[in-house]
């Protein structure tokens, strides 16, 4: 990173270990992490013997800031020293109670030596070989004087280990070129894999640092910063936040992002509305277009080989928008869901239930989780099931377990959507009160709101069937649609046999062997059976009082989470 090319603003502050902007960290005041107490000045002088100097001038004034990134870096580096001068002083112990005296003759050693450098030289390829991805280690806080560890293994010709005369005969006995040839194999694998997260990281840094796109985490419903994780609602103020840490260091985010096994192969989610280069000020409509400009007008070394590196979207506050296909979505989740499943690479695919995933990473913990031995019991009733997500479901819906609660009265939910409901309903909390400007409905939420405003006041038909060209609201109606082209009807009465395409049509028939009547005139009392009924008693019998006033006071707008998707 050239420092000289850096430019200073009076906002945000500015991380004075790397000179990236942001909002950071106090190197003086004392933070608590992981249940430890951490001043990072101190740590410096303790770790490097630097001392950050205090400046009023500048946009920090005289406090000294430090960034998440540098934070991490820090810690590593303090506890690889406390892991040296721990390893130190076992090492002396151990020398001097005499654990690494000879005690064979020079004949056998000699010998010994000889089959040690024929194994080492087998092996050389392995043993060489570090995975510098894993976390960092962790360490107690106290050192036991008392130091009682068995001598260390020393490998190849560094040293020789404590063998007796038949260890080394019996050792002779057994085949060695399998085990040798398998190190071989995985240590190869592995080097593979390294080299491969390695390429990922640069072409995503080349994106990143060449384009306007903006990289974006995701969780618990909420947009988060790709650089200081703030959780930030709107698309357009995610935009313009991710420009104050324009000068971060790239290379850093990106390995902090990517060094856990669980994002180790997942895509980075880039937003690329009003995609352009940022050298040449050339706007693109898709990421791949934006790629092959910088292979070609560039010369970047970006390398197609490696497959999901990026996940594109067109964000927007009340449709987000898959930048491949071009299908709207109302969640985000949905088109997330969408995204994975089918634009990006599964090549691993799990041999118990056939779900695939992006990477072995994935899989691995896929199985761990899922496909336990033995399977998973009950903690109420204590029948055994398959998967962890089968025996979550049975407590939820069979003994009602983990359920969401409202915080102001005992109710409970099985999903967010009733949940908000209830809020804005029973509780009336602002923020779930969203009022529709054309008609008195409320919704809880403002992408539900906007669809039902397009569906209902704008009319918006923008899906169209492949095989009729009739227009739809959106792609689920389609897909309903194309069932009368397929004849698919898989929704069957149990009372009677009829086939229905929708389950709303059956759920609708079913009154017929029921009786119910749940929809009830607010006016005069009267039950109907179905809602057309009712609507039509209104225009018949009270042409005076409008029904979308009536039913907005009782009750609000309900979408079907299958209409989403």
């Amino acid at each position: 990173m050239e420092f000289d090319d850096v430019i200073v603003k009076e906002n945000p502050g500015l991380c004075r270990c790397c000179l990236s902007e942001g909002c950071y960290k106090e190197l003086a005041t004392e933070y608590i992490w992981m249940g430890e107490n951490e001043v990072y000045a101190d740590m410096l002088l303790e770790c490097f013997d630097i001392s950050i100097s205090q400046n009023n001038e500048g946009p920090n004034g005289t406090n000294r800031l430090i960034c998440e990134v540098c934070i991490t870096r820090l810690r590593d580096a303090c506890n690889f020293k406390k892991q040296v001068l721990e390893c130190e002083k076992k090492f002396v112990d151990m020398v001097g109670r005499g654990d690494f005296k000879q005690r064979v003759t020079v004949d056998i050693l000699f010998e010994e030596d000889l089959k040690l450098e024929q194994n080492a030289e087998e092996q050389s390829e392995d043993t060489g070989n570090f995975d510098f991805l894993e976390e960092p280690m962790a360490f107690d806080d106290e050192i036991n004087d008392d130091v009682t560890a068995e001598p260390l293994p020393v490998k190849g010709k560094r040293g020789r280990p404590k063998k007796s005369i038949k260890t080394v005969k019996k050792k002779e006995e057994k085949p060695k070129t399998s085990k040798a040839k398998g190190d071989v194999e995985d240590g190869q694998k592995k080097n593979e894999m390294v080299q491969k997260h390695l390429i990922k990281r640069r072409n995503i840094e080349y994106v990143l640092q060449y384009s306007n796109a903006t990289p974006f985490l995701f969780y618990k419903g909420k947009y988060r910063c790709f650089f200081c994780t703030e959780p930030i609602k709107d698309p357009d103020i995610l935009r313009e936040h991710t420009k104050i840490h324009k000068f971060a260091n790239l290379e850093l985010i990106i390995f902090d992002r990517t060094k856990s096994n669980r994002n180790r192969d997942a895509a980075v989610k880039i937003d690329i509305t009003n995609l352009t280069c940022e050298l040449c000020t050339q706007i693109f409509a898709t990421l791949e277009q934006l790629i092959h400009h910088l292979i070609i007008a560039h010369d970047a070394e970006y390398d197609m080989s490696v497959p999901n590196c990026f996940l594109p979207f067109k964000l927007d506050r009340d449709q987000p928008t898959c930048s491949i296909c071009d299908m709207k979505f109302v969640f985000f989740e949905y088109l997330l869901r969408h995204a994975n499943k089918h634009h990006l690479s599964h090549d691993y695919i799990c041999d118990v239930c056939g779900t695939s995933f992006q990477g072995d990473n994935h899989l691995r913990m896929h199985n761990r989780y899922y496909h336990r031995d033995g399977g998973y019991t009950c903690n109420y009733c204590g029948i055994s099931l398959e998967t962890l997500s089968k025996k979550s479901l049975h407590e939820k819906n069979v003994h009602l377990a983990n359920l969401l609660t409202c915080q102001f009265c005992p109710e409970i939910f099985k999903s967010p959507y009733f949940k908000k409901l209830h809020l804005a309903n029973v509780h009336g909390v602002a923020e779930m009160r969203i009022q529709c400007p054309y008609c008195p409905k409320i919704f809880p939420q403002q992408s539900l709101m906007s669809r039902h405003m397009r569906r209902v006041h704008l009319r918006e038909k923008n899906v169209e069937c492949p095989i009729c060209g009739e227009r739809f609201f959106g792609p689920y109606d389609v897909k309903l649609h194309l069932r009368k082209h397929n004849g698919d009807k898989n929704f069957i009465c149990t009372m009677c046999g009829k086939k229905f395409a929708k389950k709303s049509n059956l759920n609708a028939h079913s009154v017929v062997h029921t009786g119910r009547k749940d929809h009830t005139c607010a006016v005069c009392g009267k039950e109907f059976a179905h809602r057309p009924n009712l609507r039509l008693h209104y225009k018949t019998l009270h042409p005076e009082y409008v029904e979308d006033k009536v039913e907005a006071s009782i009750e609000f707008t309900q979408v079907s989470v299958d209409e989403t998707v």
